[in-house]
Formats: C-alpha cells, sequence, structure tokens
C-alpha cells in the first residue's frame, strides 16, 4: 500500500530506502492523475472559450445564471453527505457489501435533498432569467436542461466516492475525459449548426447522463449496489447534514455570490457575462480541485499515522498556495494574455480579472482545508463561518458598488477571507484532538 492508498506500484530497486519508494510511488500516482485532469481541464476550458467566443453577451448571460444555479442545487443536495461518505467509506471502503449499505443509503438522503432544493431554487432561477430578458417560454427550457442535468449529477456526486475511495484512479481518468471530449466535439459540431445558452447547458446535461451512466457501470461491478440501506450510516448522515445545514447553505450562496448580486443589481445584462466569462479563467484551479477530491483528500481520510498525516496536509497545502502564488504572478505581468483567450468583447478587464483570481485564491485555499478538515471529520464549530462572514459583508456594504463588476468581485474576494481563516483554525484543532483508528 502507498502513500495514497492500494495501487500497482512501480518498478522500483528494493534496494532504495523505503521513503524513496514510497516517494517515488506517490509522485507517480499524482503525476499521472495530474496529467490526465490537466489535459481534460484543457479540453474542458476550451469548451468554455467556445461559449465565451460564439455566444453574444445575452445568451452567455442566460447560460452563466443556468448554470450557476445548476452549481447550487447540487450543493445543496449535497449538504453533509461527502462529508459522511468520505468520512465514514474511509474505514469501510474494502467491504463490497458494507460499502454498498453506505452507498445507497447517501443516494436515498441525496435524492431527498435534491427534492427539496428543487422547490427552493428553481423559482429563484425563473426570477433571474426572467428579470435580465429572458422569454417565459426559453426560460422553461432552460429550466428543463437544469433540472435534466441535476438528475444525473445527485448520483455522480455519491457514486464518484467509489473509485476515489478505491483510489481506482484510472477509471477517474477515464470518465472525466470521456466527458470533456465528448463535450467539446458536439458544441464545435453545433457550432457550425446552432448553438445558444439552451443548446450549450443540454449539452452540457447530456455529457453527465453519459458519465452517470459509465460510473454506474464501475461501481455495480466493485460494490453490492443492491445492498440495504444502513440505519446507523443514516443516523450519522443525518446527524451530519443537521450540524453543516445552515454551514451549507451560507456557503453555497457565498460561492456563487458574484452572479447573483450582478444578476439582481447590475445595470446591463453584459456585466453578467462579464462575470461569467471570467469565471471561466478560474477554471485553472480546476486541477487542483479535481486532485484534491480523487486523490488527496481520499488519501488523508484513510491516513491512520500521525506524523504522515502531518506531512500530507503540509505538502497538499503547501502545493495549493505555491500554485496560487504563480497564477497571480502571471497575471499581473501578462493580463493582456490572459484576456486575449476571452475575446475583444473582455479585454478591458485588466483590473477584474485581478479581483477575480485573487478571490479564487483565497476560495481555493479556503476549500482546500476545508476538504482535508471534513475528510477528518474536523467540522466542529464550523458554523462560526456564518457570523463571521456575515459581519464582514455588513461592514462592506456602504464601501461596495453592487451594480459593478468591480464591486460585486470585490466584495466576493474579501467575503472569503473569514473561511480561510475559520478552517486554520479547524486544522490546527483537528491535529490536536486527532486518535488513529483502532486496529
Amino acid at each position: 500500500m502507498s502513500f495514497f492508498g492500494p495501487i500497482s506500484p512501480p518498478v522500483l530497486d528494493e534496494a532504495s530506502p523505503p521513503l524513496i519508494r514510497l516517494a517515488l510511488r506517490r509522485a507517480r500516482v499524482v503525476g499521472n492523475f495530474a496529467f490526465v485532469q490537466a489535459v481534460v481541464q484543457v479540453i474542458g476550458f476550451l469548451s468554455g472559450i467556445l461559449l465565451v467566443r460564439r455566444l453574444d453577451q445575452s445568451e452567455y448571460a442566460y447560460f452563466t445564471i443556468a448554470n450557476t444555479m445548476q452549481g447550487t442545487l447540487n450543493v445543496l443536495a449535497d449538504i453533509g453527505i461527502s462529508i459522511g461518505l468520505v468520512s465514514i467509506g474511509g474505514r469501510v471502503w474494502q467491504d463490497r457489501e458494507r460499502f454498498g449499505q453506505l452507498v445507497n443509503t447517501a443516494l436515498g438522503l441525496r435524492r431527498k435533498l435534491g427534492g427539496l432544493a428543487i422547490i427552493v431554487v428553481v423559482p429563484i432561477l425563473v426570477y433571474l432569467l426572467l428579470k435580465n430578458g429572458a422569454a417565459t417560454s426559453y426560460t422553461a427550457i432552460l429550466v428543463v436542461a437544469v433540472l435534466i442535468g441535476l438528475a444525473a449529477q445527485l448520483s455522480i456526486g455519491v457514486l464518484s466516492v467509489v473509485p476515489r475511495l478505491r483510489t481506482d484512479i484510472g477509471r477517474i481518468q477515464v470518465i472525466d475525459l470521456t466527458g470533456a471530449i465528448v463535450r467539446f466535439l458536439v458544441l464545435v459540431s453545433l457550432m457550425y449548426l446552432f448553438l445558444n445558452g439552451a443548446v450549450a447547458l443540454a449539452v452540457g446535461s447530456a455529457v453527465l447522463l453519459l458519465q452517470y451512466w459509465m460510473l454506474r457501470t464501475y461501481v455495480a461491478g466493485v460494490i453490492d449496489l443492491r445492498a440495504p440501506e444502513n440505519s446507523d450510516d443514516r443516523a450519522a448522515m443525518v446527524g451530519f447534514i443537521r450540524s453543516q445545514a445552515a454551514n451549507a447553505i451560507f456557503f453555497c450562496l457565498q460561492g456563487q455570490i458574484t452572479v447573483f448580486l450582478i444578476s439582481i443589481f447590475g445595470r446591463q445584462i453584459s456585466s453578467i457575462a462579464e462575470v461569467g466569462a471570467l469565471g471561466r479563467l478560474a477554471m485553472i484551479f480546476a486541477v487542483l480541485s479535481n486532485l484534491l477530491a480523487n486523490v488527496f483528500a481520499p488519501a488523508f481520510a484513510r491516513c491512520q499515522n500521525s506524523t504522515r498525516l502531518r506531512w500530507q496536509y503540509a505538502a497538499i497545502v503547501g502545493a495549493v498556495a505555491g500554485f496560487s502564488l504563480v497564477i497571480i504572478a502571471a497575471a499581473l505581468l501578462f493580463p493582456r494574455q490572459f484576456l486575449f483567450v476571452l475575446g475583444n468583447k473582455y479585454s478591458h478587464l485588466e483590473r477584474e480579472l485581478l479581483l477575480m483570481l485573487a478571490g479564487a485564491v483565497i476560495t481555493a485555499m479556503a476549500s482546500t482545508l476545508w476538504s482535508l478538515n471534513a475528510a477528518k471529520a474536523w467540522i466542529t464549530g464550523s458554523w462560526l463561518y456564518i457570523p463571521l462572514t456575515l459581519v464582514t459583508q455588513l461592514a462592506l456594504i456602504p464601501l461596495v458598488d453592487f451594480s459593478t463588476v468591480t464591486g460585486v468581485l470585490m466584495f466576493n474576494l474579501v467575503s472569503a477571507i473569514p473561511s480561510l481563516l475559520l478552517n486554520l483554525v479547524l486544522s490546527f484543532r483537528g491535529f490536536r484532538t486527532w486518535q488513529p483508528a483502532a486496529g
């Protein structure tokens, strides 16, 4: 077993020191996954840039609103469930039937939360689309496309934990790469036929359905999907849901706050498109997010050695911080090159670019810390994120013009700081109180 779990080891000299062999195994896993994920993200980035360049600003604004609300629905349907899946799954993933019980329990809870999220969020989606000029019939089409994609996401969010905890990196790569390639090729084909916001959203939802089918086929072969739900797992997850509900809802809203604010207060629909287009550049951090979700967090959840746990934490956080500094430096030195990829409609957004990337860096750091804390269930007191952020935002209200892209991006940047600081405190306390699992 390597630093990251059970994988096929590379050919090594048995005379090599154990630490060197361990480091080489770790580097092989991370390097291979990072390369494929980089390819996936490049293809996804190209798909996003294609939409930014080909759609007029009103269509891209509608796409941005709908896509943002689909993400909101998916997050609200996950409150506390992923924490339970990873923390419990880190102990039972080797037992086919027991893991199946956990997965089926999570699927049932996620569908119920998804139904509640739809009741709350869809009316808001309809309001934002109509307010910004979308026709009623077009709004209905966009809503249907969002819900189709959500139906797949509800299961993908649970089933994807199986290959992650089993460290089946190859399977994750195949599913991600297939989805990225299919989406890009379909969008390129439609570019010469007919392409608008609704079509782009429908393509994304269809790709999610494809990935769901691939993932379920794989999962059915490695765990028992006929296993009954487990009452202990349900009770544990309901406990996580109750303790994390307010925090998760607030976190979800904060994650989409730039689009919400500019959609409500913006004077022109082009402002929504500008925020959405700049958000495409923040996808640079998606490689880190995928590495964290699929390699680092599961390894952190499985680790039961105190010294190794601390080294893992330091290495992960240090790598994210280093990568973030490189991106910020590049944007400071070469802003025009960053904006060139978005096209002439967005070439004037140099100041906004830096604000977007700075906000993305703080969010990426906070998300990294949260993922590691959640993997070990070091989340007691995380509710403080809400009052800390609210106090910060209340202090910002008289200072910010929410009708401008610059204003909402600055608001978003400063609003992310309390989460970063709080998660540092949770990590510190977690290490002080953590005990390895018995046996």
